[in-house]
Order: structure tokens, then sequence, then C-alpha cells
């Protein structure tokens, strides 16, 4: 409690420095107020204990860059304590990278090329790609590249500081304004300045609008209601309340808009090109090549501020000379467009396609990694975090030298080694020997491991992280009794199917010589024999249980299940790593009408195993809560065998009452499968969500 109540202190206190400083033009009275933010900071970080310090450090790391943007200021870390250093070496942060882990530097060439070029400008490129895919790694790679070329400005935007502004469009203007007033010339300087003033005009415009309207119509009008009804508090309150809007309104008036412009619909138009204008003529300066503007962190934000933001890019800042480059998930500004603008009269016409393309000329799709992508990742992470960081850097280099990032086969653990040997890298504190544990069971089980993270690296940082987290705890808790391989096979089990995990552990409780139930399902699987239906049989599960060490059944599971308890009470089910294509059917099965459902189930067939697993982990815990459509669940069971125990299941635990409707869908299920939905009707019986005169309706069905 104490660690997030410091936590609220500092982010409070660094907002309000935040807008001191923007706000302020007073080099005296800023400079004061930045001193009072490292003053704070040193307050805050002035406890004894090693992990308050560190959390808090990194708390005021964020509010300097959300301060100080790309200036130079950084945080002494002298306050972090030797324990949190140690720490930090056994996690991996998900955060933008130094180092190009994901070799990406092709990408961040090509899309620096086009962002200095002056004749594609006014350009918008839009890096596409899912959460976690590495775009800020990406952003920060071609702000590497972009970074001291002559008359190119590159400044770096977090849309997510904007999610709680009242008006984003206003907010991120000003932002981008003072970022570019800080880089500019002397004389671009002044007409920056100038515009600055001109958004907090339209901020007091949109205020206007949005809560002074009752007051301006009762002035014109006469007719003191609107006025009465929208403005509350004393006769005195009111008066004042009138008289301030009213010499805000003139001030409007008499400092930005002309008499002409105010009282009609072309005056908000000359106002947006009037912006326009001065922007672009406060770019044209011969020191000025290309503003290059990186939006990161769109697709955190609400979709009402998503679309505020393109928006005030495409009317009021994409001007001569200047480039914006937006990271973002697509589906989610696709999502946002749609709730903005749903489709009209029940015609899906894709107006979010058509709007992006309005908005975003150059789109650049990070491709998901591939499963050899992953394995090569999963080990490359475990390097970096016990090599001296140049030393990574070098090793990094080489294999990019050698194309091995793009060749067919796996960086193998003995390339890694050779490599480590022939550079002579350096190894940090005691990483030589704790490299060796680590990266030959991550090598053992890597293979299976890619195939659950679906290309995505912020998962597989985070995998990373439960194990390390794990092992240090099985270190506390029980020493050396721990088989840190047989910790990391059950994680990945957990990863793979939580329902299978948590069944190990029951069938674990009956551990008698040896847990014979584990031992039976392996063996009928390893010689063919089990039912295609069952969950064992799948390939992913099938190639975990040939990962080392490989008779499970052999031992007590005890103290990892222990470790691992907080998985055992209930499927969680993490949507971040799903592929765009899993994503997409999710999202059309959602959507779905009586007739759409085949060509869904067509496109379904063509996901790869794993991805169709991903959409089933979905759809099941939706049916146990009666969310799913019963059109949508027959054709769900009558093309996916493999699914048909885990459809019944739910459709036996659901307590919503089956509906007349439902019942042609039911009739078909169980003409189709009479086997599998028996149990399914009997436990609806007693449920009380099927009637017997029902049940009766379906069977009778069946003989007619």
């Amino acid at each position: 409690m104490r660690h997030l109540v410091i936590q609220i202190i500092a982010f409070i206190r660094g907002r309000v420095y935040q807008i001191k400083i923007d706000r302020e033009e007073n080099s005296v009275i800023k400079q004061q107020t930045v001193n009072a933010l490292r003053a704070s900071e040193r307050e805050l970080l002035n406890i004894k204990q090693p992990y308050y310090k560190c959390s808090i450090t990194n708390v005021e790391i964020t509010l300097y860059r959300m301060v100080f943007g790309r200036k130079k200021d950084t945080i002494d870390l002298k306050y972090c304590g030797k324990e949190y250093r140690e720490w930090r070496a056994f996690m991996w942060l998900d955060n933008a990278s130094d180092i190009d882990i994901l070799f990406y530097e092709p990408y961040a060439r090509i899309i620096a090329d086009f962002a200095k070029n002056e004749e594609y400008n006014p350009l918008t490129i839009g890096v596409f790609g899912l959460w976690g895919a590495g775009k800020s790694t990406l952003l920060k790679l071609i702000d590497e590249k972009l970074e001291g070329q002559d008359g190119i400005i590159c400044v770096t935007i977090n849309a997510w500081m904007f999610e709680s502004y009242d008006d984003a469009k206003t907010a991120i203007m000003e932002a981008l304004l003072q970022e570019l007033k800080e880089e500019v010339p002397i004389e671009a300087k002044k007409k920056l300045g100038k515009l600055i003033k001109r958004v907090d005009w339209f901020k007091l415009g949109t205020k206007a609008v949005s809560t002074l309207a009752p007051i301006v119509a009762s002035a014109a009008t006469g007719n003191p209601l609107p006025m009465l009804l929208n403005v509350t508090g004393s006769a005195e309150e009111i008066g004042n309340t009138v008289k301030n809007a009213a010499n805000s309104i003139q001030s409007l008036k008499d400092e930005y808009w002309k008499e002409e412009d105010a009282s009609n619909d072309e005056g908000t138009i000359n106002n947006i090109r009037k912006f326009r204008e001065e922007f672009s003529d406060a770019l044209k300066n011969d020191d000025i090549k290309n503003v290059v503007v990186m939006i990161d962190d769109l697709d955190r934000c609400r979709p009402e501020r998503i679309i505020e933001i393109l928006e005030v890019i495409k009317l009021f800042l994409a001007v001569d000379r200047t480039t914006f480059i937006i990271a973002a998930d697509e589906n989610v500004i696709k999502y946002s467009i749609r709730e903005k603008y749903p489709p009209m009269n029940g015609f899906d016409v894709e107006l979010d396609k058509e709007y992006i393309e309005k908005i975003i000329q150059l789109p650049i799709y990070i491709p998901e990694l591939s499963a050899k992508d992953i394995q090569n990742y999963l080990l490359l992470l475990v390097a970096q975090s016990y090599l001296e960081q140049e030393s990574f850097k070098h090793l990094i280099s080489k294999l990019f030298e050698e194309k091995r990032t793009i060749s067919g086969d796996v960086i193998t653990l003995e390339e890694i080694n050779r490599l480590i040997d022939e550079l002579h890298l350096s190894w940090k504190s005691e990483g030589k020997s704790t490299f060796n544990e680590m990266s030959s069971i991550i090598d053992e089980i890597r293979e299976i491991v890619a195939t659950t993270l679906k290309g995505n690296p912020r998962q597989t940082k985070r995998f990373l992280n439960t194990f390390i987290t794990k092992r240090q705890l099985a270190k506390i808790y029980y020493g050396d009794e721990i088989d840190i391989s047989i910790l990391a096979k059950l994680l990945v089990l957990q990863k793979l199917d939580n329902d299978l995990f948590i069944q190990l552990n029951e069938w674990n409780k009956e551990f008698d010589t040896e847990n014979k139930k584990f031992k039976e399902i392996r063996t009928e699987v390893v010689n063919g024999d089990l039912d295609g239906q069952n969950q064992w049989n799948t390939p992913q599960i099938k190639k975990w249980l040939e990962c080392k060490p490989v008779e499970l059944e052999n031992y007590r599971l005890e103290k990892y299940f222990y470790l691992t308890r907080e998985n055992l009470k209930s499927s969680s089910i993490d949507e971040s790593g799903f592929s765009r294509n899993t994503k997409e059917i999710l999202e059309r099965i959602g959507r779905a009408k009586a007739g759409q459902m085949m060509a869904i189930i067509k496109d379904m067939k063509n996901l790869s195993a794993e991805e169709i697993s991903d959409v089933f982990k979905v759809i099941v815990p939706k049916i146990e809560k009666g969310e799913m459509k019963f059109f949508v669940i027959r054709d769900l069971f009558l093309n996916f065998d493999v699914y048909k125990g885990k459809i019944v299941d739910a459709i036996g635990k659901s307590t919503v009452t089956i509906r007349a409707g439902d019942m042609a869908a039911l009739r078909t299920m169980y003409n189709s499968d009479a086997g599998s939905m028996n149990t399914a009707l009997e436990t609806m019986i007693k449920r009380g969500t099927l009637t017997d005169e029902q049940i009766a309706e379906i069977k009778e069905q069946r003989k007619s």
C-alpha cells in the first residue's frame, strides 16, 4: 500500500509540474519548477527499502520523459540499491529495447528514408502491428536513423499521455508545438509561439461551445431559460459566470475570429484553414527540411480519443514539410472507427478501411514473428540478461552480419556459445554459470513455447519473467529440492491449456508410486490409441509430452503446483498475444448474423491449429455464460470435432434457460452426434435450463 501511495503522489506531482512547465514562458519560474520536480524526486526516493526506491525511480523516470520529452535531462539512478540492480539482471523490461534483438533495422531504414524525403510530404505512415509486436522499438530505431541529419527534426509523442484530457485535440496540438519550439530556429520559434496562443483560443472556443452555449443563447435571444437550466449557484456566481463568459467570447472575437466568421459554420472551417496556413508558414525555413512526428501507443487510448488524434493530424497538422508516423494495432483503430461511425441501415460497408486509407498514405505492417523467430528471440533474451551490454550488442551485430536472422534454421545454443568464445565477449558477475543453467532449460522447451506465444515479443518477455520469478521463489521456498526443468515444463502446459494444467494437478493428488492417470494418457498419446477428440491429443500437447523430462509421471508435483497455485482456480485467457487472424475471426463471430457463419467457418478452418485453439479459448467460456448464440454454437459443433467435448461441457455448465428459438440448433446438434449431446442434455435437466418436454421434442425429431 505504501508503494502505491508513493507512486500516486509522484504521478500527481509530476502532472502538476508538467502543466506548470508547459504553460510557463518565464525562464526563471520555469527553472524553479524544474528544480521543484527534482527536489520532489529526492524527497520521494529518500526511503530505506531499495524496493521502494527503485519503484519510485521508475515512476520518476516516466514523469521526466513526460515533462522533458527528448531533452537530455535524466534521473540519477544512484538512489537504487544493490538489490534492485541484481533483480534487474533477471528481468526483461516491457519497453522499447535499446538493442535491435528483433532485427527490425531494415524496416527502420526504409521508413526513415520515406520520412525524410521532402518529395513525399505531407505524408502519414502507419506502422501496424499487434500489441507487443515491437512497434515502440521500431520507432526508436527510426529516431536513431533520423537523429542528427541536417534539416530533419524528429519528435516523439505518446498518445496515451492525452487519454485523460477533456480535449485531446488541442492538448496534442499544444504538446507538438511546444516540442517543436525547442528544436526549430529562432524565427520559427516566434511563429510557433503565436500558434500556441491560437491553441489556447481553440481551447476556450471548445469550452464556450460545450459549457457556455446556454449562456450565449440566453444573451442572444433574451430568453433566460437555457441559462437557468444549465448554470447553478447563487445569483452573484451566475452573474460572474455570465460576465466572464462574455469577456472570454469577446476576447475570442477580437484576438482570433473575425466578426463574419464567428456566427456561422464557415468560421470553424476558416479557423482550421488559418491554423494550417500559419503552421505551414512557421516551417518554411531554410534550416527545416522536414518535421517527423512519431506517435506511439495510440491503440492504448479509448476509441473516441483515437479518432480525435487521427482527425487533428489530418485537419490541422498534416502540412508541407511534415511526416507523421503512427504506431498502432490496426484492428483497434478499425474498432474505434466502427464505434464512432457505425454501419447505417444494416449495410456492412467497410467504412473503417476507407477511413484509414484517407488518413494513412503508407501502411507498413510489422509481420508476426514466426515460431523460428520466437525460438531465436527466447535464446537471445537469455543471453542478453547475462552478457555485458556492449558484448551483447557485438553478438547481435555478428548474427545480423552472418544473415542468421533470415536463414531457415533456428539459431542453436551451440552456435551462441561458439560466438561468445570466438568474440571474447564479457559476462556480467556470475553470468556464465547461470546462463548455462538457464539456456539449457530454455533450449529444451523453446520449440513448444514458441507455438504458444503467437509471434509476440512482449508475450515472450512475460513468459521468461514468469519463469524467472518462479525460479527465484522455488529457491527461496525449497532450495535445491526443485528441478527447474520440471517447473519450466509445467509453466509451458499452463500456457498451452490451463484446463489440462488443472487436471494434471488433480491426478497428482492420487500419486502413490507414480501418477497412473497421467502415465496412461501419455502412453496412449505416444502409441496413437487416444480418442482424437481428447484435449491431450492435440499437436501442441503431443510436442509438450515429448519435452524433457518425458516421464513426468515419476515425479511428485505438489511443490511445483504450489509455486503456480494462482493458475489452479480458473482458466485465465490472455488475448493480447492472439494473432491478427484470430482476433479478426473472434470479432466476426461476435457480430455474426444467421447465414454468415458458414463463411466465417470456412476462413476459420484456414487458421493454424494454435489459432483455432485460441478462438475456442474465448468461445467456450462465453458458451458457459450463455453469451453465445446457438446458431453459432451449432455451426462450431458441426465443423470442429476436436472441440465437441468442450462445447458440450460448456453447454451443460450454462445456467441460462433454453429458449424456443434455440431448439432448432439443439435438434441439429443432437441429430449429428447423439452420444456427445446426451451428456449435455442430462446436465441441463439437472440444472433446470431444459425441460423434459423440450428434451422429448429434441429426441423425437431424431426418430422422425
